[in-house]
């Protein structure tokens, strides 16, 4: 063993003694210690998890893609903060229905013309919001990790607000780490030596319990996760291809045992070679061969029908559908319904899988912006009009008809109607008895309701 082995063995026997000894921060700051500086590598390949994954597997790319674009189709706005407790609330709702609604609506009003609202329509000059959205979606889908390169001016009056924003493809780029003050020192792009300040560059990531190496820098890619079932459901297309590109021949083709002549290993090459020519591939399917030699088959293997390849398939569609907390019913899988109905599944895609996208960038988005914009906006997407995620019209009119806190106007805000600007009554509290407008309860009506029921008792 040499010098330099045995000192970097000696290192790493050390590295491992001092991370078992310590605990919180110094467990953080030994690990960093390691990497410092360095641009850390993720822990398995992210372009497999594209090429062999998003690029190459029908299910993979059917259930990311259905993600994806129902999350860049919600619209984002920007609001004013009102009340702190309400938002709190708010945020931990983990369904739309109309309770959330009325927290939100108590929690933040809509701000209509504030700049970041353009970055909402257009975040850059080749992408509108939805084809952005889709992209910073799937590429955390796919590999663990999105990246959003947020542009605008370094000095000036204007410094540090955002005027364009970029997706980064997971692939290029790398973060570099620091130390504790500064967990992520820049984020570099593997084609050049350019590091993007960390102040620039807003990472989205799912947790990861690996932790040596820098790992934890970096988000769990769930194709990683079920990288054998991806690689199994690839095999098993390839199979099904090739069955079908061969007729679903598998086996020897061979003279009679009792013919007068024997073929010799260069005639056997010459017959195999024009058997596949006249008889191989999806165009031939179906082809009658007819031959004057004694030949015969010897089949060596099954059929896709046998292997129960398309059993299979099913499953590994289940598999990977589970790891994207996707109902498999909404992707051909009749068989394994758990929704009563097209809208209960539909719901359950957006509870399960889409709002967790959008709530993740929402609560990194807000504390990215927090200090360039004061503090005083709150940026929110708006699901009201999703209608997988709408209640009941009549359960939503039941629940509102006794709600006399709420005004009229209120109520057609929260069922999705235009505000009536028209009748001034519209925005009073309507209060029992009879459902009559607050101002028209005078000090005589109190005083005659109290003799009525005096009277009676």
């Amino acid at each position: 063993m040499g010098l330099l082995e045995r000192f970097f063995k000696s290192y790493l026997t050390k590295l491992e003694r001092d991370l078992k000894s310590s605990i919180g921060t110094e467990v953080n700051n030994k690990i960093l210690e390691s990497v410092r500086n360095r641009p850390v590598y993720p822990p398995d390949n992210v372009e497999t998890y594209i090429n062999t994954g998003y690029l190459f597997n029908p299910v993979v790319y059917s259930v990311v893609s259905f993600i994806a674009q129902k999350a860049g189709s919600i619209p984002w706005g920007v609001y004013e903060v009102k009340n702190e407790k309400s938002l709190q609330l708010y945020k931990s709702s983990t369904k739309i229905d109309i309770n959330a609604r009325m927290v939100r609506k108590k929690a933040m009003v809509a701000i209509e013309d504030h700049e970041l609202s353009e970055l909402f329509v257009r975040p850059n000059l080749l992408q509108g919001w939805a084809d952005f959205f889709e992209q910073v979606v799937g590429f955390k889908l796919v590999t663990g990790n999105s990246y959003i390169h947020c542009i605008g001016p370094t000095g000036g009056v204007n410094a540090g607000l955002i005027k364009e924003l970029w997706g980064i493809p997971s692939q290029i780029i790398k973060p570099v780490a620091g130390n504790m003050s500064q967990p992520v020192k820049g984020y570099q792009y593997l084609t050049s030596e350019r590091i993007l300040p960390p102040e620039q560059v807003l990472h989205l990531k799912y947790w990861t319990p690996e932790y040596f190496n820098g790992a934890f820098l970096y988000g769990l890619s769930p194709i990683r996760a079920g990288k054998r079932v991806v690689t199994k459901s690839n095999s098993s297309y390839d199979s099904s291809v090739s069955a079908f590109q061969n007729q679903g021949a598998f086996g020897v083709l061979s003279e009679e045992p009792d013919g007068v002549v024997s073929m010799t290993p260069e005639q056997a090459e010459q017959l195999e070679k024009a058997v596949n020519k006249k008889y191989g591939g999806a165009s031939n399917r179906g082809k009658t061969m007819v031959t004057s030699a004694r030949l015969k088959w010897q089949q060596m293997g099954m059929s896709p029908v046998d292997l129960n390849i398309i059993e299979s398939d099913m499953m590994d569609l289940r598999t990977i559908c589970n790891i994207f907390h996707v109902p498999s019913e909404l992707f051909n899988d009749a068989s394994n319904k758990t929704y009563s109905n097209t809208k209960e599944a539909g719901s359950a895609v957006y509870t399960n899988a889409v709002l967790p996208q959008l709530n993740q960038f929402r609560d990194a988005f807000n504390n990215f912006i927090y200090q360039r914009y004061g503090g005083k906006i709150y940026v929110d997407y708006d699901a009201s009009m999703i209608s997988e995620l709408q209640e009941d019209l009549q359960k939503i009119t039941t629940a509102l008809s006794g709600a006399y806190w709420i005004t009229p106007n209120e109520k057609r805000d929260l069922m999705n109607f235009a505000s009536d600007e028209d009748n001034p009554l519209m925005d009073e509290y309507w209060v029992p008895p009879n459902l009559r407008p607050l101002s028209f309860i005078s000090l005589d009506d109190v005083n005659n309701e109290e003799a009525v029921e005096g009277n009676r008792t």
